[in-house]
């Protein structure tokens, strides 16, 4: 589990606002129907045949990026676990970290790669505070897609639900529904790209636009990342651009097993 203290890429808890939440597994959030629907998480679809590994899963594999010349904690897969009859790998950071530094708790992030989709599932656990109980419903989304041309993309859409209870409270509390939008698109593939004076070749560039919808008063807010993943690596640069602020994180070393 990752300590939850960075400001998010995306606001997996924006729904939330300033109550104090935690994570169960109930269903997981419903992936609306369309023509760019995400094949690599929604059961009966075909993902395609993979063109390689563009991000090697096994247990102790790690990743270590710099930002702003500081050496950042590993990106490592510490485990394995099952959900809903899919296998995946815990990985202990990821590019979209959970939640808000006003919020205490931790994340779980699983990876998975069926055919030539990748995708990460997101869960948060936070304890309840005072009695309040806040219930998050997990949520999964593909970030890349190694067997689309340049050009091509893909769009998914969350439903996340919030269900708070407070002791005692005189009424019942609905539900809170958010809507999550996920746009990949493949920048670029079979290209070069040199990362802290290392050449790494058979790279895939993958933009991914994030959008929240305005809820209970709250703007919508998008985030645009970009991300570099090397065959037989996995990934070697991000950066990320949320309301006119950067954020670049490239590799510095890796292990893999």
């Amino acid at each position: 589990m990752k300590k939850i203290k960075n400001l998010s890429v995306f606001m997996i808890l924006f729904s939330v606002l300033t109550f104090v939440s935690c994570e169960t597994e109930p269903v997981d959030p419903v992936l609306s129907g369309g023509e760019g629907e995400n094949p690599g998480t929604n059961p009966g679809t075909n993902p395609g045949t993979s063109e390689g590994d563009y991000w090697p899963m096994a247990i102790n594999n790690q990743w270590v990026f710099s930002e702003d010349g500081e050496t950042l904690d590993p990106m490592k897969i510490t485990g394995t676990e099952n959900v809903g009859g899919n296998s995946y790998f815990k990985i202990d950071q990821f590019f979209t970290n959970a939640g808000t530094s006003e919020l205490t708790g931790s994340a779980v992030m699983l990876l998975r790669k069926n055919g030539g989709d990748y995708s990460v599932r997101v869960s948060v656990n936070i304890p309840d505070q005072e009695g309040v109980s806040i219930t998050v419903t997990p949520f999964e989304f593909s970030f890349l897609k190694d067997n689309l041309a340049t050009g091509e993309s893909w769009t998914q859409t969350v439903t996340q639900t919030t269900t708070t209870v407070i002791p005692d409270f005189p009424m019942e509390i609905p539900p809170v529904n958010l809507t999550l939008k996920f746009t990949g698109t493949i920048v670029e593939k079979n290209a070069t790209a040199q990362i802290n004076g290392v050449t790494y070749t058979d790279v895939i560039k993958v933009k991914l636009l994030q959008q929240v919808d305005a809820t209970m008063g709250a703007p919508a807010t998008s985030v645009v990342t970009n991300i570099w993943f090397s065959k037989n690596v996995g990934p070697i640069k991000s950066v990320s651009v949320e309301d006119g602020f950067e954020n670049n994180q490239e590799l510095k070393s890796y292990i893999l097993n």
